[in-house]
């Protein structure tokens, strides 16, 4: 299912969250989503998203895994970055907490923030209800991941901070590179000693339906 607010991918239903980003490109250009890009609305409304979400469940969203461990909840992606999203965040996911008890939360982002704004970050996510955050992993250096992701603020070091800081404060990090990845096993155990729970290639081009 894809609209202008949101799709849905690997069991887990999508939801655009507005344009700004820390970095050169969107994590959608990174994975080979041109197309779907293209489609999603720049600057949506947390009632728009509210609206757009409550449509997919009552369309069948849940009907598309056959128990209810395969589902993945709501992810908040999109063009942009959700950190940068924070003011929408806040408008949306207590409202839609209220609607769709239980359902967990997932943020995925470039995880580029300031060390001295980290904690107090990572403590209002839990307090919206954030669970889970997947953070792009691509490198293993300074160097490497500045021409891999092109930061427009931050870098490596304050990536890490971040992955540990989000740990330390109670979310479930995950971090992820995309295929290819010739250096997997070395990017796991970093993220590993940073105290993510775990790494994952995703595949380029990825599915939407």
């Amino acid at each position: 299912m894809i609209n202008q607010y949101r799709y849905s991918e690997q069991q887990r239903l999508t939801l655009q969250c507005g344009p700004a980003l820390p970095a050169a490109q969107s994590l959608l250009q990174l994975a080979g989503q041109q197309q779907l890009l293209a489609q999603l609305a720049a600057e949506p409304t947390a009632q728009q998203l509210l609206v757009a979400t409550e449509q997919a469940y009552q369309a069948g969203y849940e009907q598309q895994a056959s128990t209810e461990f395969e589902l993945q909840g709501l992810a908040i992606a999109g063009v942009g970055d959700p950190l940068l999203h924070v003011e929408l965040l806040t408008q949306l996911l207590p409202a839609f907490k209220n609607q769709r008890h239980g359902v967990p939360v997932t943020l995925v982002s470039y995880g580029l923030v300031s060390p001295a704004a980290a904690p107090a970050l990572c403590q209002q996510l839990i307090e919206l209800g954030v669970e889970k955050l997947e953070l792009y992993l691509p490198a293993t250096n300074p160097p490497a991941y500045q021409q891999a992701v092109q930061p427009t603020q931050y870098g490596f070091s304050e990536l890490c901070q971040f992955i540990h800081t989000a740990s330390e404060a109670g979310l479930f990090v995950s971090c992820f590179a995309f295929a290819p990845c010739r250096q997997a096993a070395e990017l796991r155990a970093l993220a590993r000693e940073l105290g993510a729970r775990a790494f994952m290639v995703k595949d380029q081009g990825l599915s939407s339906s």
